[in-house]
């Protein structure tokens, strides 16, 4: 299966070689900076790269926008110019329909996971969403998923849509969480590290019991007394003291279900 890659970013830098292990043969990378380009190819068994797009290669199986989610509808816009309509192109969005890309042959290609540029991941445990209407698609491209991850699933654009909904609250916000509690820390010339244990077993009970059977702290047992106090300590940082309400009255509520 001959892949070119439109975009070289985080994403592709780990999505190109697992596609490499599962059989793919990467024949172009794709990015408007060459030195970006060049990163990833250097990356891949035999891939060429180009900075302007009119050079992609018509001859490929399919075309993967690693690109950002603004650019992947001006992006395939401008390719449906040069490739062939019947040729298919993937978008790899965890919120973006099907319709954003003007070819007859799309489908959608989202690994769930968070990519950054000093972490590798590996995509055997990676869960990958495949949205298409059209079902050789979808076995053209489980095949290729399935080699690649024990996880792949077939969804509706709303059913993707929503699963990235509950990742952002999942990875994104927590993570937010755990960015307010190094930054009080550090005010307070407390080291982070103490916390690291309680954050592990945080999620490690979370993974192995359910996060709403493992939720503790003072919002659950209603201890008013320690939520006052809380609240004092933070008197000075107003936007902490809403999120500290917030989200306290949302533990409330949702354990009160």
């Amino acid at each position: 299966m001959k892949i070119v890659c439109i975009g070289a970013g985080r994403l592709a830098h780990q999505l190109m070689p697992a596609l490499e292990d599962a059989g793919c043969e990467i024949i172009q990378v794709y990015n408007r900076t060459p030195e970006a380009a060049k990163l990833l190819s250097d990356k891949l068994k035999s891939a060429s790269h180009i900075s302007k797009l009119e050079e992609v290669n018509p001859d490929a199986e399919i075309y993967f926008l690693t690109v950002s989610d603004d650019v992947i509808n001006p992006m395939a816009l401008e390719l449906k110019k040069i490739i062939s309509p019947e040729a298919l192109c993937v978008h790899c969005s965890g919120i973006l329909e099907l319709d954003v890309i003007p070819f007859n042959r799309k489908a959608g290609f989202y690994p769930l996971q968070s990519f950054s540029d000093n972490h590798d991941v590996s995509f055997r445990f990676i869960p990958i969403i495949i949205t298409t209407h059209d079902d050789d698609i979808w076995i053209e491209l489980d095949q290729i998923a399935g080699r690649m991850s024990s996880s792949v699933y077939r969804m509706t654009d709303e059913q993707k849509s929503i699963l990235h909904v509950a990742a952002v609250f999942a990875n994104n916000f927590s993570n937010h969480m755990l960015t307010i509690a190094e930054s009080i820390c550090k005010e307070n010339q407390l080291p982070f590290e103490i916390l690291k244990p309680l954050i592990l077993e945080t999620f490690s009970k979370a993974i192995l019991s359910g996060p709403k059977e493992s939720q503790t702290g003072p919002a659950i047992r209603g201890d008013e007394k320690t939520i006052e106090k809380h609240l004092h300590l933070l008197e000075n940082n107003p936007e902490l003291v809403d999120v500290y309400k917030i989200v306290t009255k949302s533990i409330r509520i949702t354990n009160n279900e």
